[in-house]
């Protein structure tokens, strides 16, 4: 098979002219977040930012979904004292409905609980876990380990030590750096089943995986719980969209904040109008074309999540690492905002 030879300088080029339309307010989509916004025409300001343009893990800012967006009756639900539990009841079914998934197993999740994101699930599981050592892949989320450094937790990464039955392991399926299911996922989930020690599972790129036949075993016991976010599928990650299941009713703060009929109805309501308007797989049946040619155009690898781009032996070598030194995702290129400004591409003539 012939090497893909990345084109390094289109690539920077099409970063400096995102960030320069940014400032004069061109882009075809606005940016989402501060961090990557920048606030003048500066040359060190610009270059600041270029770094950032393929970096994260964001949504695809779909114009259409965002138009969608505009119109959800937030009222409606504001005063709804039963759209958090219709938003529960309605996800496994519309998860399941999508056929590019197989889940085995998943009816033994029976307790569906809703979360201001997947975060909010994540820290009531340090919490429910906080006198065991957390175990994570190299390349995991950096949230975890930046949260464990600082609460001062237990924590180590898999393959610095064995799994031992005092662990507790936090696993993404698809894996965050490569896109795909991690080569170590069901050694480690047969280990972690053998020495009883829990398991969560994070299925936040899930819905963007352009696989056909995506095949998940949820069997193992030690799979006590499994995370779902719309953060990275859908633009509202600042809606704080997310839902945990679980095999048993778990007695933490967001179960309790759920039977108190307190939890946040507008992101409820924002999540069952997205449930019942746009199926699971949406992205990649409307983007899955646009990878190939950006990835034609750009010389880089296409992954198996449909917003990103090259792979384990190729990418952005000596990258600044955002927010964390555990932020460790050079291989990994964000396609989402080439796809968001498509018609200011192809004024500028990057669209080929």
């Amino acid at each position: 098979m012939s090497k893909i030879k990345q084109n390094t300088d289109k690539i920077t080029e099409i970063a400096w002219a995102l960030m320069t339309a940014s400032v004069q307010n061109k882009l075809d989509v606005p940016g989402e977040y501060t961090w990557n916004i920048p606030v003048s025409n500066d040359f060190n300001e610009i270059r600041e930012k270029t770094w950032s343009v393929f970096s994260s893990g964001n949504a695809i800012k779909d114009k259409d979904f965002i138009q969608f967006t505009k119109n959800v009756p937030l009222n409606k639900y504001l005063l709804d004292p039963w759209i958090v539990q219709k938003y529960e009841e309605h996800f496994p079914a519309w998860l399941q409905k999508c056929p590019r998934y197989k889940f085995k197993g998943i009816d033994g999740f029976k307790h569906t609980t809703f979360a201001q994101g997947s975060q909010e699930t994540f820290i009531n599981f340090y919490l429910q876990h906080r006198t065991r050592r957390f175990r994570v892949l190299k390349g995991e989320y950096f949230w975890h380990m930046e949260c464990w450094k600082q609460q001062g937790l237990n924590w180590a990464y898999i393959g610095e030590d064995d799994i031992r039955p005092n662990d507790v392991v936090i696993l993404s399926f698809p894996f965050p750096t490569l896109g795909d299911k991690h080569p170590q996922h069901e050694e480690i989930i047969e280990q972690c089943d053998k020495l009883g020690v829990p398991v969560i599972l994070d299925f936040i790129y899930l819905p963007n995986m352009t696989l056909d036949n995506v095949e998940i075993d949820l069997t193992p016991s030690c799979i006590e719980s499994i995370s779902f976010s719309f953060s990275k599928t859908f633009p509202i990650a600042n809606a704080r969209v997310a839902l945990r299941m679980s095999r048993q009713k778990i007695s933490d703060p967001l179960q309790i904040a759920n039977d108190e009929n307190v939890s946040n109805r507008l992101a409820a309501g924002i999540g069952l109008e997205v449930m019942q308007n746009f199926d699971v797989d949406y992205m990649v049946k409307k983007y899955k074309d646009e990878q190939q040619h950006w990835c034609e155009i750009l010389g880089l690898a296409p992954m198996n999540v449909v917003h990103f781009a090259g792979d384990t032996h190729m990418g952005r070598s000596n990258m600044k690492k955002f927010f964390s030194e555990f932020n460790d995702q050079q291989n990994r290129f964000n396609l989402g905002p080439l796809f968001a400004n498509k018609d200011l591409l192809q004024k500028l003539g990057y669209y080929e």
